[in-house]
């Protein structure tokens, strides 16, 4: 129920986000999502965009009305300096993002590397397990050979009834 819940917010707030929950839901059905973070910011990303626009109130309240490049000064109107700053912003937002979203998609691979390995490993597990069994299953015909040649033996060395009787209830087991 909560995937459906998460699934309907993002549809009616952000269609970035319902195609990125898809995404995780084909990717990595086995990963579980967290409950829906606004605008898909993990808490690196949080610290990057609030950092990001503290620093463009400081820069908007500052009221700098020049630049200095080389000891050449450089005089701005202050409306361009309004203009860069909520541009520089909508940068901020966007990169926290792009980011958050690097890192889940790093999170899916290495969740899928994982399970490639434990795949890797329950396979090579069972290929051990059959290949013991072959061995077991070799080893006892073997054994089976072994005293069939043993009675083999006996009886023409010795063709006594019960050389005889040993070998016919020998054959008699081995028949199904």
């Amino acid at each position: 129920m909560r995937n459906e819940i998460f699934v309907e917010w993002n549809s009616r707030s952000d269609c970035w986000g319902l195609s990125l929950k898809l995404l995780i839901k084909e990717l990595a059905p086995e990963l579980k999502s967290p409950r829906n973070p606004p605008f898909n910011f993990d808490r690196p990303a949080w610290i990057q965009a609030i950092s990001g626009l503290v620093i463009g109130f400081i820069a908007l309240f500052s009221s700098y009305d020049h630049v200095q490049f080389f000891g050449n000064t450089i005089h701005l109107n202050q409306q361009w300096g309004v203009w860069l700053i909520s541009s520089s912003l909508a940068l901020v937002f966007i990169d926290a993002q792009l980011a958050a979203r690097s890192r889940l998609r790093t999170a899916i691979e290495a969740n899928r590397e994982r399970n490639r390995a434990d795949q890797e490993r329950n396979r090579a597990a069972e290929a051990r397990e059959c290949q013991a069994e072959a061995t077991e299953r070799q080893g006892q015909g073997i054994a089976l050979l072994r005293g069939a040649a043993l009675l083999n033996a006996r009886y023409q060395l010795d063709p006594s009834e019960l050389n005889r009787s040993r070998l016919k209830a020998f054959f008699a087991l081995l028949a199904p």
